[in-house]
């Protein structure tokens, strides 16, 4: 009697099984990030004696897009106090927006479909908060969750080994 193959196809991720880290301590819970992207320009070329009509194609400079981070609103203020050291530089002559903990290292770590362990980690490195909405909408006939949301710039992101 034939047995069956055992499969080795595996199922996707969720996208919902996830947790946040600034500099290596967890966030009050994230609802959504969006934005985790990387764009590589591209450089066109071609010389005078070429012989042919198309252009070479060389890779350029690589820009990453800023990362958005939502949470609902609670009596956690780590996104509010990462978000003000800008904001507190602007208001406030004499302060230094250099400050070592102006930017941090932003780790998203996606679990499995059974919250038991990490499978993917990436890292952001050098990110600061350009953009800061303390919170959503506030509407009488509404029934939803405060939101308070970061637009985070990096300088580059890398898939890491999950420890």
């Amino acid at each position: 009697m034939p047995r069956f193959v055992e499969s080795t196809k595996r199922d996707p991720y969720r996208n919902f099984n996830f947790r946040v880290l600034f500099n290596n301590l967890e966030v009050a819970a994230c609802r959504k990030i969006s934005g985790l992207t990387g764009t590589v320009e591209v450089v066109k070329f071609r010389s005078g004696n070429s012989p042919s009509s198309v252009d070479e194609l060389s890779p350029g400079r690589v820009h990453y897009e800023p990362l958005t981070l939502e949470a609902g609103l609670t009596q956690d203020t780590t996104f509010r106090d990462w978000a003000t050291q800008l904001i507190r530089h602007e208001a406030t002559p004499g302060f230094r927006a250099a400050e070592p903990d102006f930017r941090r290292t932003v780790e998203i770590l996606v679990f499995d479909l059974d919250f038991n362990r990490a499978v993917k980690k990436f890292v952001l490195r050098n990110a600061w908060v350009s953009k800061f909405t303390a919170m959503s909408e506030l509407a009488a006939e509404a029934n939803e969750i405060l939101i308070e949301s970061l637009e985070v710039h990096h300088e580059g992101f890398t898939l890491e080994p999950v420890v």
